[in-house]
């Protein structure tokens, strides 16, 4: 038995020098991470390069993951303990994130003013846009604390009426600007889907709830444009368990089995792409984290000009036709794209508006001026 319980002591060290990059998948989320720090006298006298080079071995090891998912399950199982930041259990076990919901009910980013200034700003802008025949549309996807309000707990539950979210739209409307508030559209489509449009246990909707929001929005470009771009359309349906970013708030608490276990729907699609229909427009589209799931359909190669560009936060550019390249914003002639593309698009979700417009405000008056 000793002998047993010296070889069990060994595993780690087994494992960290057999085992491949592939045995095990890595954790999800994001974790801060530990530079390595140089030796000095100094830093060996005070126990900092020790306690350095103690986090980098932790961090390396390749056992790691397992043992963390070992420990999260157990929590989880027998506590209902859950180790995510920004987390908020609902009612029935549905997720939610906490700044989001604070954002629903009780806090505000936005203001006002300056706020009214940029979308004035803006609709000069949509105008100028519309005058040169180049499409324009601003989308707010209800995030999943407004879709199901119901779920959350009761001191998040009450709607605050100057939340950024209501300002929002007041100003949209004050100023005429275009634009599409998805929360009437989707509480009418959760009423009848048989599959979630909102994973119970994700932060943003689901492949199959972008879908919806992808195809009006292709629609109805594909109007503006005379019907001469390619058509996208359904051709089947997969049912599975939730792969991608249907179940993100899951997949970052790192548990060994699936809470949500529900079949979701995966729709595969054809393109008509026919001599009449080969207008491929030039599209910027600026949106959060909720456009991830119309990008990654992966068919929009095959609609929007290969130039076209994903302005994620109005920080980070990613291409149409590679979802592997970026860079920063600062890299990109921003006026020189607004003025050669065919359309616009603006896409950020209702309750995550902290830091909106992310810095578009800084650049409106120059492509205001060009476009003039």
């Amino acid at each position: 038995m000793f002998f047993i319980a010296i070889g069990v002591l060994f595993i780690p060290l087994v494992f960290q020098y057999s085992a491949t990059n592939e045995t095990l998948q890595p954790l999800n989320g994001v974790f801060e991470k530990t530079d390595t720090l140089q030796f000095s006298i100094s830093c060996w006298k005070n126990k900092n390069w020790q306690e350095n080079r103690e986090l980098l071995i932790k961090n390396n090891l390749k056992i790691k993951p397992l043992i963390v998912r070992i420990g999260h399950e157990l929590d989880y199982r027998l506590f209902k303990e859950y180790h995510m930041a920004d987390l908020l259990v609902g009612k029935d076990g549905y997720l939610f994130s906490k700044s989001w919901s604070n954002a629903r009910c009780c806090t505000n980013h936005l203001n006002k003013d300056s706020l009214d200034i940029f979308i004035k700003k803006l609709a000069t802008l949509a105008a100028l846009l519309e005058e040169k025949g180049k499409y324009f549309k601003f989308i707010i996807p209800p995030s999943k604390e407004e879709l199901y309000a119901h779920k959350l707990p009761l001191m998040y539950s009450l709607e605050n009426e100057n939340s950024d979210y209501k300002i929002l739209k007041k100003s949209l409307d004050k100023n005429e600007i275009a634009y599409w508030d998805l929360i009437s559209y989707y509480k009418a489509l959760d009423d009848t889907a048989r599959f979630p449009i909102y994973s119970k246990t994700s932060a943003h909707w689901t492949t199959y709830g972008a879908h919806y929001a992808l195809l009006k929005l292709l629609n109805d470009m594909s109007v503006f444009f005379n019907g001469d771009m390619p058509n996208l359309a359904v051709k089947s349906f997969k049912k599975g368990k939730f792969k991608g970013g249907d179940g993100d708030h899951e997949q970052t608490l790192n548990l060994i089995n699936r809470i949500d276990n529900k079949d979701f729907l995966y729709p595969t699609y054809r393109v008509d792409s026919s001599k009449k229909k080969t207008f491929k427009p030039k599209v910027i589209t600026i949106g959060d984290s909720f456009y991830w799931a119309l990008k990654s359909c992966w068919m929009l190669p095959h609609i929007y000009n290969k130039d076209s560009k994903y302005l994620y936060y109005f920080s980070t550019v990613y291409y149409n036709n590679d979802y592997t390249q970026s860079h920063s914003i600062n890299a990109l002639n921003i006026v020189e794209e607004i003025e050669s593309c065919n359309a616009v698009v603006i896409i950020n979700s209702a309750h995550n508006l902290n830091g909106f417009p992310y810095g578009l405000e800084k650049k409106i008056d120059e492509l205001i001026l060009a476009l003039k």
